[in-house]
């Protein structure tokens, strides 16, 4: 064998070494081959080539989706992984096209596909150049926004959205397109997570969803049933939904006949006339504390006629006993159709029962503020927020004892529920701080009730024989809408306190 022939085959032999241990860049000098190898080697390039090109066709169907040829949830995975490594905050918006089963079922899964491709195409086109779009599911959809907060993203999928209802109403589509969405602005280096983030988004679509209900041309064959001849629902049903929890009541309002349907233990602990109350708006407003009503009632008379859909609320509830108990109340007004009522769905939670309520002042505790937290980010408002720290609790409780650092808290949840008048909802977060949530508050409002409680707050504390002024600070934050993960607002309002100036109590020394 001659000496080129064997160099040649050590260089053939060194390239297949590299590509055998991954080294995908690696390159064969064909002209330094003898003449006798070089169509091998040539060939070794070729088959190499091929090799490459199909891989990265395989790396590429592995994060596409075929229908849409848009980013499937591998490739969604992929790119929020890449973010969250850079510690950008990005805006993420779920996206669920609506009523797609109906269309397969009425025209086919060849019509349904043209479906999801025109509400695609329709979203594509309106997409900023940092804006991504994946398709996760059938009719799922996640869109991607580097540059857009939380309203803005809404506000131009709102457009959107309108846009294509208009295009595709009055005959000029086999369907009107329309879709639900929910956005979640998030950032990483802030202690989002990517688990709230997309129980955030998701919750907050579902909720679009119940709300903005697109009704689709009638089949004129289909059997319909009067309102008047419906249920809200199936009683049994909804009664083993209801004894799930002895501390969250649910209830169903028909908005149109005045009918409705309440759980056996919102009938025991509110002491209701029945489980199928009419008019129960008016029965359970006679319930509400009267420093309270005005308030509920004017909530409640904006659901009742549209302006709003979605109520929050927290106020005092006579029980059973005669005795006031603290209850939030969440609820959502879904619209009727032409077959169906105007409905108001919701839950009652007792605070003075629920497993989240701190044992000491009867508060909602740090569990419960997050989830309030997260229930305002589904309603664009303003949203005024307050945290208030009483100083020297540890003093306290080294001077007097832990039953009297109690008693100074205790007292305090009191006053500041005096301060909020049920405009509000108040927690303990943490420690001696508490922080009192109020929805549709502007900056004014919300500096209002701060000043009443730098007033008030400071009522004296009897400790034996020891008259306890007790010292505190207050700190105020206002959101135009609650676009943030909770524990991303909480550290904002933490770092606010700490600078917040004290309002001096009693000395200690």
């Amino acid at each position: 064998m001659n000496e080129p022939y064997r160099l040649g085959e050590q260089l053939i032999i060194a390239y297949l070494q590299r590509l055998a241990n991954g080294i995908s860049t690696a390159e064969l000098d064909v002209a330094a081959l003898p003449a006798e190898l070089r169509a091998v080697g040539e060939q070794l390039q070729k088959t190499h080539a091929i090799l490459q090109q199909e891989r990265r066709l395989l790396e590429s169907n592995a994060y596409i989706d075929p229908l849409t040829n848009l980013g499937n949830r591998s490739g969604l995975d992929r790119h929020v992984e890449q973010l969250w490594h850079k510690g950008d905050p990005f805006t993420c918006a779920y996206i669920d096209i609506d009523h797609l089963k109906h269309c397969n079922d009425r025209f086919g899964h060849a019509e349904g596909n043209r479906y999801i491709l025109s509400i695609c195409r329709t979203l594509t086109e309106t997409m900023e150049p940092d804006d991504l779009l994946f398709r996760i599911g059938g009719d799922e959809f996640v869109l991607i926004s580097l540059s857009a907060n939380e309203t803005e993203l809404e506000q131009r999928l709102e457009q959107v959205r309108a846009g294509l209802i208009e295009a595709s109403s009055g005959g000029k589509a086999p369907m009107i397109g329309s879709f639900s969405f929910g956005c979640s602005r998030v950032d990483p280096l802030a202690g989002d997570t990517r688990r709230l983030m997309t129980m955030d988004a998701d919750r907050k679509m579902y909720r679009y969803k119940l709300m903005h209900r697109v009704q689709q041309p009638k089949d004129n064959d289909a059997p319909q049933r009067p309102i008047v001849d419906q249920l809200p629902c199936n009683d049994r049903v909804f009664q083993a939904i209801s004894m799930s929890s002895e501390t969250r009541y649910p209830f169903i309002i028909n908005l149109d006949t005045g009918e409705s349907q309440w759980s056996v233990n919102a009938v025991r602990d509110f002491d209701l006339p029945s489980q199928h109350p009419y008019n129960s708006l008016d029965i359970w407003l006679a319930r509400v504390h009267p420093e309270d009503r005005d308030n509920v009632r004017a909530e409640l008379d904006m659901v009742v006629n549209g302006t709003w859909h979605f109520h929050c609320m927290q106020y005092r509830v006579m029980n059973t006993a005669g005795k006031y108990a603290l209850c939030d109340c969440t609820g959502y007004r879904l619209d009727g159709t032409d077959t169906e009522p105007n409905m108001y769905v919701g839950i009652v939670t007792n605070r003075s029962l629920a497993d989240t309520t701190d044992s000491v002042t009867g508060l909602g505790d740090i569990h419960a503020l997050v989830n309030a937290i997260g229930e305002m980010r589904r309603v664009a408002r303003n949203a005024g927020l307050i945290a208030i720290k009483i100083d020297e609790i540890a003093q306290v409780n080294a001077r007097f004892g832990f039953d009297a650092g109690d008693r100074v808290l205790a007292e305090s949840a009191a006053c500041l529920m005096d301060c909020s008048r049920g405009k509000g909802r108040l927690f303990r977060s943490t420690g001696p701080m508490f922080v009192a949530l109020f929805d549709d508050f502007d900056p004014e409002e919300t500096d209002a009730v701060a000043d009443e409680i730098e007033r008030f707050l400071g009522s004296p504390v009897l400790l034996g024989p020891f008259e306890y002024q007790p010292p505190l600070r207050v700190a105020t934050l206002h959101l135009d809408a609650v676009d943030r993960q909770p524990v991303s607002i909480l550290n904002e309002l933490n770092a606010l306190i700490k600078e917040a100036p004290q309002v001096p109590g009693t000395k200690l020394d």
